[in-house]
C-alpha cells in the first residue's frame, strides 16, 4: 500500500525537486508511517531511495543505531548523493571517539561508497572542533576511486576552515598523491569561508607536488 501511495504522490508532482521529495518524507515521519515496504523498490527511483532513507534514519533515536542501519545498507549505496544525504540526518552529540572508530573501519571497506562515507561522516559538525583535526587526518589514504578522492578533498577543505594551520602542515608533508591533494586545494581556493591568506599559502604548496 505504501509503495502505491508513494508512486501516486510522486506522479502528481510535475517537476520533481528534492524539496518535494523531502516534503513527502517528513509527512510520513509526522504520520509515523512504516516505510519498510519501500525497500524492495529503492532501485526503481531516486526519490523512493531518498524517502526510504530519510524516514528510516529520522525514525531512529540514537546515533549508534543510525550507523548500524547505514552499515546494514552499505550494498544499497551506489551513488555519491546516497552517501551525502546522511550527515544531515545523523543524531548530533559529543560522540567523536565512537564515530572515529567507526570511520576507521569504513575507510578500509572494499565498498566504494562505504569508504566515501568514512570521510563524509565527519561533516556533521565533528570537523569544526580543531582538537579532532589530527585524528581525522590520520584516516586519509590514497584511493583510486574518484568518489572517494572527492570525499577526502571535501573533508580536507572543510577541516581547513576550522584549523588552517594544521591542515596546511598536513598538505606540506605530502601525505597523499596529488590526485587527492589537488582536488582539496581547488576546493579550499573556491571556498568563501577560507581567507585569502590561507588560500595563497595553499596555492604555494602546489609547487611541492610538481
Amino acid at each position: 500500500m505504501i509503495y502505491e501511495q508513494t508512486k501516486d504522490l510522486l506522479s502528481k508532482i510535475k517537476k520533481l525537486r528534492t524539496a518535494d521529495v523531502d516534503k513527502i518524507a517528513y509527512q510520513y515521519l509526522e504520520d509515523e508511517v512504516d516505510v519498510s515496504a519501500l525497500y524492495p523498490h529503492i532501485k526503481e527511483s531516486g526519490a523512493i531511495h531518498r524517502i526510504y532513507f530519510v524516514v528510516s534514519l529520522q525514525s531512529i533515536k540514537t546515533l549508534e543505531y543510525q550507523l548500524q542501519f547505514i552499515e546494514d545498507h552499505f550494498s544499497d549505496l551506489n551513488d555519491w548523493w546516497h552517501v551525502d544525504l546522511f550527515p544531515q540526518l545523523l543524531r548530533k552529540g559529543p560522540k567523536f571517539d565512537f564515530v572515529y572508530q567507526k570511520a576507521k573501519k569504513y575507510c578500509k571497506s572494499p565498498l566504494l561508497f562505504a569508504r566515501r562515507w568514512g570521510y563524509v561522516i565527519f561533516l556533521t559538525g565533528w570537523q569544526k572542533d580543531p582538537s579532532n583535526t589530527k585524528k581525522i587526518l590520520s584516516l586519509f589514504h590514497d584511493d583510486d576511486e574518484y568518489y572517494v578522492q572527492m570525499g577526502e578533498a571535501w573533508l580536507l577543505a572543510d577541516l581547513t576552515i576550522y584549523n588552517p594551520e594544521e591542515c596546511l602542515e598536513y598538505i606540506a608533508s605530502k601525505p597523499l598523491k596529488y590526485n587527492i591533494i589537488g582536488k582539496a586545494i581547488q576546493k579550499i581556493c573556491d571556498s568563501f569561508r577560507i581567507p585569502d591568506d590561507v588560500k595563497n599559502k595553499v596555492k604555494e604548496l602546489r609547487k611541492l607536488y610538481k
